[in-house]
Formats: structure tokens, C-alpha cells, sequence
């Protein structure tokens, strides 16, 4: 199945950390994968969680993010390429003073798209201003997570 995104033309969804737009759905790529562009402000990111199912990768467009896979932390840049294989823990966070623009993949795609539809709001303007997290957020996160065979971690100490 062949397909072409404009710009700007895929679905957007808003969380209190971040912003997702779906690049190409599940639908789109017969479940082979699912592709996501991330603006991701300064100290925004995932808790630090584990996909039991899916490998996830991240390319970085603009900007810098810290990315946490197992007990490495990498400090990815413009042009870095990070991948995770299932079932490691992992986590990013934007520990710059800039938003941080990249893609990310998960492979195959199976039901990660809908824990995304149903955690985060769709919006049609990418730069409305962010959603303040709260209580009932982080419940229909965690429940979404629960699902979608989603590992939601504590985070680290210190």
C-alpha cells in the first residue's frame, strides 16, 4: 500500500508534554508500522515505559533530546538515529531551552496508534498552547497504557 502526507495534513494530537502529528496511520501501512512527528518543548517527554510489542525507533529533525534506553542515556542530536528494541524500558525528555522536532516509528504498528487517540486530544493547530497535565490525563493515560500492553515505570531516582 503506497501513499503520499503534505505537509501539515496528518492527524494532530496534543498532550501536556507534547505534540503528535500521525505521519502514516496503521490503516495506512496495512499494520506494518506507524511513523509520528514530535514537537517536544522543553521538559516534555514520556514517562519512562516499556512497549512489550513494538520496536520504537527516533530520528531527530531539529533541536536535542535526551533519550534513556535501558541503562544508556543518549544525548541525540539534529541527524541522530535511535532505536528500541521491545521490551526495553526507555524514556526522552527535551532537557533543552528549545522544541525539539522528530519522527518516530513503532514496528509493527499493532494497537500503539489507538493508545495515542485515546491518551491525547485532536486539534487541528500544532501550536495551540499545550494542555496542562492533570489528574484525570494521567488516568486515561495509564488506563490507555493498560490496554495497549504499554509498561508505564516509575521514574528514576534522584
Amino acid at each position: 500500500m503506497s501513499f503520499f502526507r503534505a505537509t501539515d495534513t496528518g492527524t494532530i494530537l496534543m498532550g501536556p508534554g507534547d505534540v503528535y502529528t500521525i505521519l502514516a496511520s496503521s490503516a495506512e501501512t496495512g499494520g506494518d508500522y506507524i511513523a509520528l512527528e514530535a514537537l517536544v518543548p522543553p521538559d516534555g517527554g514520556p514517562p519512562p515505559h516499556i512497549h512489550h510489542d513494538q520496536i520504537e525507533t527516533f530520528f531527530i529533525l531539529e533541536g536535542e533530546m535526551e533519550i534513556t534506553v535501558g541503562d544508556q542515556v543518549y544525548e541525540a542530536k539534529a541527524g541522530d538515529f535511535v532505536h528500541v528494541s521491545k521490551g526495553t524500558p526507555h524514556n526522552f525528555i527535551n532537557r533543552s531551552r528549545n522544541t525539539t522536532k522528530m519522527v518516530f516509528t513503532f514496528v509493527p504498528a499493532g494497537d500503539i496508534e489507538e493508545f495515542f487517540r485515546e491518551s491525547f486530544k485532536e486539534t487541528t493547530d500544532r501550536h495551540a498552547p499545550l494542555e496542562p497535565l492533570t489528574d484525570a490525563f494521567i488516568q486515561r493515560m495509564l488506563e490507555s497504557a493498560d490496554r495497549h500492553d504499554i509498561e508505564i515505570l516509575p521514574p528514576p531516582e534522584g
